[in-house]
């Protein structure tokens, strides 16, 4: 059997885990159906993929969408190559954790409450300073001076980048994108305010994508520098109709965010030795995908992106993205596959 051969056929075997993983589940059985997606992207994404294939496996994530997890602060919706969108409930968020592992962690902020902060410090300060009563009392509003000068304030279009070990971190009380080199749990809860609390029962699929489909997407974006705690402009690449800020850029993973004024298209992209995930978090979009040779002949179908829904670019593969009668906004999470699936 060929490669392309191959490929093919997994990606037939895929369609057996359509039902379950538009299905609604606790986390733990649809992780063990992600588990699955995931096995077979491994030998997806190693393979070169043709025209044909690398637009089926678009698709395919275009109609799974962003997995739905539902925890007690928060919805999670990600996709198995690191890229998630949460939706914490007021003043509640992450656990107060440091990664046991390496593992690079891209927070934007897509929108913030008064109260929305991040919690930054180092792990020596944290094993210096922490005791659990008064921490949970600081929790709860009661200043404590000890806490208060880990606190960073959270405005829309933050961004918080985490690069290394030994940074004990939480984001508490926002919507936020993620950009991770793993969607794998490599932490050490230090501080679980949410151990033992209830998932909502309002927590449903339903909606979950219609939070998909309304999720903010801030005119602007400033990178939150540490420890200094400045806020400076992303680098941004203009073009005709739009423009591409970058968020981060570290080996193995690029953050960006694209935008497209109304009857726009993007320049062409190579994906290269990524894959690459697309959310379109405003505006309704159209992907080209394909060879380069196809997109030089203009020969490819298009496929939709609505609003709220993402697709997936193998590695090797040409594209460029187009706004219909609005403005458009894309999230790119762009990835080694090694590094995404844990073989690197």
């Amino acid at each position: 059997m060929s490669g392309f051969q191959r490929v093919a056929a997994t990606l037939d075997e895929l369609e057996a885990l359509r039902e379950p993983l538009t299905s609604d589940m606790g986390i733990d059985a649809l992780e063990g159906f992600e588990a699955s997606w995931k096995e077979a992207l491994g030998e997806i994404l190693a393979a070169p993929l043709g025209g044909d294939d690398a637009r089926r496996l678009a698709a395919f994530q275009r109609d799974i969408g962003l997995l739905p997890k539902y925890k007690s602060y928060a919805i999670k919706a990600s996709s198995p190559l690191g890229y998630s969108v949460f939706f914490q409930e007021p003043g509640r968020g992450f656990s107060f954790q440091q990664h046991r592992h390496h593992k690079v962690e891209i927070f934007h902020v897509l929108e913030a409450r008064p109260e929305s902060f991040a919690l930054i410090c180092s792990l020596e300060e944290w094993l210096a300073t922490y005791e659990r009563d008064s921490f949970s009392r600081w929790l709860e509003g009661s200043g404590d001076p000890r806490y208060e000068g880990w606190r960073i304030p959270l405005g829309a279009g933050d961004v918080l980048r985490l690069e290394k070990t030994g940074v004990v971190h939480s984001v508490i009380g926002c919507v936020l994108e993620e950009f991770a080199t793993t969607s794998t749990d490599m932490v050490d809860r230090l501080h679980d305010q949410n151990a033992g609390a209830p998932i909502p029962h309002i927590y449903h699929r339903e909606m979950a994508l219609h939070l998909l489909r309304t999720t903010p997407a801030p005119r602007d974006s400033q990178e939150i520098t540490l420890p200094g705690r400045q806020r400076r402009s992303p680098a941004r690449r203009s073009f005709p109709g739009g423009d591409v800020a970058t968020l981060g850029d570290v080996p193995g993973l690029r953050a960006s965010r694209l935008r497209l004024e109304s009857a726009r298209q993007s320049p062409l992209q190579a994906s290269d030795g990524q894959a690459v995930i697309l959310f379109a978090s405003r505006g309704d979009a159209r992907l080209l995908l394909g060879t380069a040779d196809e997109l030089a002949r203009r020969e490819p179908p298009t496929l939709d992106l609505p609003r709220g829904t993402a697709a997936m670019v193998a590695p090797g593969l040409c594209f460029a993205l187009a706004s219909g009668t609005t403005e458009v906004e894309i999230s790119l999470h762009a990835i080694a596959p090694d590094v995404a699936l844990g073989r690197d």
